[in-house]
């Protein structure tokens, strides 16, 4: 895991600009990242549910279908009350997709069209490119892409948004709750995760193939970074 809050796409230069309010228009930025990002985030349910049918072990299943219900927006009466605390409301997110909340994020910044099929083709690799990896890799490889490569990067991939958003001053906390939702909720998620992959680094092959996922998965991600910061430095020029 400390390989990945390491990793280039963890410390982008495009993720230190918008959390230092660097960029030459910080609200294009934030509207062309919620525009491109949600043809991959809104398929997270798609890649957990990959995860969950290559494991076998129903002590490494299970712990993974309570991270899905999350992504369904169904939490436990203590999560609620921890959320809470971090200024999360119940009704801001009880039975709302992930998706869903961060569907709201792009619509308060005037975002429309979530047809899948105009996703731009960076985006359709990225999601395709993960999502064979998860079902076609070992079981390692698929819980190092999602789990150490995706899930335990959130806190620090997301606060540079949550940064941003802050400068912009214009949106709405309920509007932009998925960003310190996805950070409240990561602790608990990472550490059954990481529980995983404990159990999968003592079998043969496991440590290299969790090392293998994790780093194809953060390469794909870095990539994705690369192509919005070279569109936000342009001002958004060329294709959608």
């Amino acid at each position: 895991m400390s390989q990945a809050l390491m990793h280039r796409a963890t410390r982008h230069p495009y993720l230190t600009a918008l959390s230092a309010g660097t960029l030459p228009d910080l609200r294009f930025a934030l509207g062309d990242f919620s525009r491109h990002y949600y043809g991959y985030s809104a398929h997270f349910p798609r890649y957990l549910t990959a995860l969950i049918s290559r494991l076998e072990n129903p002590d490494h299943r299970n712990p993974l279908l309570a991270n899905l219900l999350q992504e369904s927006g169904h939490y436990e009466p203590e999560e609620l009350a921890g959320l809470h605390r971090c200024g999360i409301e119940a009704d801001w997110i009880v039975g709302v997709p992930h998706p869903e909340l961060f569907q709201r994020f792009r619509q308060a910044l005037g975002m429309i069209g979530t047809d899948p099929s105009i996703d731009h083709v960076y985006v359709v690799a990225w999601r395709d490119l993960l999502l064979s990896l998860l079902s076609s890799g070992s079981p390692a490889e698929a819980l190092g892409a999602l789990g150490l490569g995706s899930e335990s990067i959130v806190p620090a991939i997301y606060q540079p948004f949550l940064d941003a958003i802050g400068r912009l001053g214009t949106l709405e906390p309920r509007d932009t709750v998925f960003f310190p939702l996805r950070t409240a909720i990561h602790d608990q998620r990472q550490a059954r995760i990481n529980a995983i992959a404990i159990d999968f680094a003592m079998t043969p092959g496991g440590q290299a193939d969790l090392s293998k996922g994790m780093h194809m998965a953060l390469a794909l991600r870095n990539s994705f970074w690369d192509w919005l910061y070279e569109r936000v430095l342009r001002g958004g020029g060329g294709p959608v």
